[in-house]
């Protein structure tokens, strides 16, 4: 098999080559090289391991490095002893077979073969994709390194799974796998686990790079997760490859936005209607190709009857009736089971040419971005933040400027400075809401103190109307749930001796606001110039009228003059909520990059101020309905995830 090693020698001589011209080593990778000055804390026997070939890169020492090109094609002459040997490998691999396993290294997932090179380089060139071999695993110590820190959450991955071949350029990829794979955390994979995940992930690779993947910096499995994000695992069992391959082309936005340093744009204001050129008002040329009427769609998970949700964004679609009333079509569907109806719902409607549509519910998320793949005309949005999906736009309220005037109004009526705050869901957005409300009360009383409960944690030991702390006399807790005794929302509220809550105020979500502009901003064109290939989330606040405050009429009249005067300098940009620099309630010391937390940081906060008696709840703390919310739209911190 002459013939077979000249052509192995071409693609290593072509390898060389195009390595020289980068600048790059053009030889085999030396491990004993890679680990000079790397601490290895530990080193784990693996057995009989399937190690895959793209993984295998050099050699453990430096012996017969320089005879194989970076990829383990041969540079050395056909008349050498090497190539003799590497060819009768060949001639026993066509006839029988490779049996004997290799024996290498695994560091940082990249192996390094001790004792057959020559059978790895034969294996190569005719295109195996796994090689077995006997491995020890050298494990080095733990660092701040981005590489460092992928590498251990796939050893804890790997301990479940067994699974070797995916990789990641982002912190949090194999839990998020571990969860779309229908894996509980901490679930073990079974053998047809292995089976069923190994054919899929094949047959993904495979159009993922037929469609230019490479090309992109991306790993195969940052790719994956933004497929299976949309596309449930449990279906893919069925899919061909041809299946796999359209659905993907119509998620290479959503792929190619992981490339962008900022995928995600904040939208902070009401986008401005353009100008109407002049030639268009003279009607000189055809009219515009903006739509003359829409049809507009409301999804809610619960209905008007149970739900103050569902009410407040029923006042925004009322209010968007009345903007449009010969313009705009509404239908709205309540009572839809974000995992069994959802889907079916809106593909429904998009099949009816519904041209926008709104779903209220995050639980909704992933039936929307299917739906929205399949039926790109159709605008589909959807409420919580932060969102890295171009195909389903979100929009929420900055609830931090409201939390702001709120803490600084319980931090004037409070006797005791003991205030009390009940959250929902540990999300984006959330914990720069409690710490902008714990700056309004120091602002005011600057010992006071706020004991944090989570709506999404109940404990009877530690009730969320805090009827355990006599010393609280301030309870706010901001919530889709109403209280049993009255039919309105909570807020800031007095807590008076019997056990009572009395209103002092209460932020409201102008929905009408959101609804009105969104739709204007279609029918004006400037929706259609918002970047294609970004995700854009719309997150408005006092200025943009999407959030109100409603207070007590008996408030002191100094009081609610002081509350007027600083919402007035916040929509005017004059007031910083947060200052410089803020230490949390474990003593850690933040400060924002640019002096002025930018939104990004406020939408991605993740600590508690250090007046502020609690903690984020962790992932596995909660139920499987808030686990279902804070996969979609939850901090990583409290998902178990590093920044």
């Amino acid at each position: 098999m002459l013939e077979d090693y000249k052509s192995a020698l071409r693609a290593g001589q072509r390898a060389y080559r195009a390595r020289i011209a980068r600048g790059q080593s053009p030889y085999l990778a030396v491990l004993d090289d890679v680990l000079k000055g790397v601490d290895i804390v530990a080193q784990e026997p693996l057995g009989l391991v399937e190690i895959p070939s793209d993984s295998l890169v050099g050699t453990k020492t430096s012996g017969r490095h320089t005879a194989f090109s970076y990829d383990f094609m041969p540079l050395l002459e056909p008349d050498t002893e090497f190539a003799a040997k590497w060819s009768n490998l060949c001639d026993a691999h066509l006839e029988e077979g490779i049996h004997t396993p290799i024996i290498a290294f695994e560091y940082m997932n990249r192996f390094y073969v001790q004792e057959g090179n020559k059978r790895v380089s034969v294996l190569k060139y005719y295109g195996a994709v796994k090689i077995p071999g006997t491995v020890t695993r050298l494990i080095p110590a733990r660092t701040e390194d981005l590489e460092n820190k992928i590498y251990y959450e796939f050893l804890d991955f790997y301990k479940l799974s067994k699974v070797n071949y995916v990789h990641f350029s982002k912190l949090g990829g194999y839990s998020k796998l571990q969860t779309l794979v229908c894996k509980a955390s901490g679930e073990a994979w079974s053998e047809d686990d292995r089976l069923n995940f190994a054919a899929f992930y094949t047959m993904f690779h495979q159009q993922f790079e037929a469609l230019g993947g490479r090309s992109l910096g991306l790993t195969t499995g940052d790719a994956l997760l933004v497929y299976l994000s949309v596309y449930r695992y449990s279906d893919t069992y069925d899919a061909t490859p041809a299946q796999v391959r359209q659905n993907l082309e119509k998620l290479w936005n959503e792929v190619k936005v992981l490339t962008e340093p900022h995928g995600v744009e904040l939208s902070l204001e009401p986008p401005k209607s353009p100008a109407e050129p002049l030639l268009s008002k003279l009607n000189i040329f055809s009219p515009s190709k903006q739509p003359s009427e829409l049809r507009v769609v409301f999804l809610h998970e619960y209905n008007a009857k149970i739900s103050a949700w569902v009410r407040a964004h029923d006042e925004g679609r009322d209010a968007l009736a009345k903007v449009f009333p010969d313009k705009v079509y509404i239908s709205c569907y309540e009572d839809v089971n974000p995992e069994v109806d959802a889907e079916q719902v809106l593909e429904e409607v998009a099949h009816n040419n519904a041209d926008v549509v709104f779903a209220t519910s995050v639980r909704m998320y992933n039936a929307c971005l299917k739906v929205a793949a399949q039926h790109p005309k159709t605008r589909i949005l959807k409420c919580p933040l932060n969102a890295p999906h171009p195909l389903v736009r979100t929009y929420y309220p900055r609830t931090y400027e409201v939390t702001y005037l709120l803490g600084m109004l319980a931090g004037i009526m409070t006797k005791t400075g003991h205030i009390g705050y009940v959250a929902a869901n540990p999300v984006y957005g959330v914990p720069a809401a409690i710490n902008a409300f714990a700056q309004g009360l120091k602002r005011v009383r600057p010992a006071g103190r706020i004991w944090l409960r989570w709506a999404c944690q109940p404990d009877a030991a530690h009730p969320l109307d805090f009827a355990d702390c006599p010393e609280i006399d301030m309870v706010y807790a901001r919530d889709s749930r109403e209280p049993a005794d009255t039919n309105r929302d909570y807020g800031l509220c007095r807590k008076l001796p019997d056990g009572s809550l009395q209103p002092l105020g209460l932020p409201i979500w102008r929905w009408d606001t959101f609804y009105v502009q969104i739709v204007r901003s279609i029918f004006d064109g400037s929706w259609d110039n918002a970047a294609t290939t970004r995700a854009v989330n719309y997150w408005w606040g006092l200025r943009s009228g999407a959030e109100d405050l409603e207070y007590q009429e008996a408030l002191p009249s100094g009081t609610r003059q002081l509350l007027d005067l600083l919402e007035t300098l916040q929509g005017s940009d004059n007031v910083h909520i947060f200052p410089e620099k803020l230490y949390d309630n474990e003593d850690n010391l933040h400060s924002p990059e640019n002096r002025v937390y930018s939104p990004k940081e406020l939408m991605e906060m993740d600590w508690l101020d250090a007046c502020v008696h609690g903690k984020l709840p962790h992932y596995d703390e909660l139920d499987v309905k808030t686990r279902t919310v804070l996969a979609i739209n939850g901090l990583d911190n409290v998902k178990g995830l590093e920044k």
